[in-house]
């Protein structure tokens, strides 16, 4: 099976800050565990985001066949070119463009949990 995940505030949790803007709060552990989860399965795990994050600092990179860099546009064409079985992100219309044949898993963008599958 193939399994993507999106990277920012799916992987990782931000917070707004009325200081600072967007605050970095680190990585979602709920999902990590997931991605995880899926790479012991034998599934291929594939990063698909429109930012450049580095992901080896975190200790991800094992787990992780590719990143794929979308520049802002919606990842349902790189997504059906990878053959996503399943996708993780927190952008509802990231997950209501995906191929019907990619089930859609949403997650919460302020709590960071797993909250409905699409």
């Amino acid at each position: 099976m193939v399994v993507t995940f999106d990277f920012d505030d799916t992987l990782t949790r931000n917070r707004l800050d009325d200081d600072y803007g967007i605050r970095y709060m680190g990585l979602n552990s709920e999902t990590i565990d997931k991605l995880k989860q899926h790479f012991r399965d034998g599934d291929v795990v594939h990063v698909v985001t429109s930012r450049r994050e580095y992901l080896k600092e975190q200790g991800l990179h094992n787990y992780i066949e590719s990143v794929v860099f979308t520049d802002g546009n919606l990842k349902s064409g790189v997504l059906k070119h990878l053959g996503a079985d399943i996708h993780y992100d927190d952008d509802t219309e990231e997950l209501k463009a995906l191929h019907p044949d990619t089930k859609g898993v949403l997650i919460d963008y302020e709590t960071g949990e797993v909250i409905e599958e699409i």
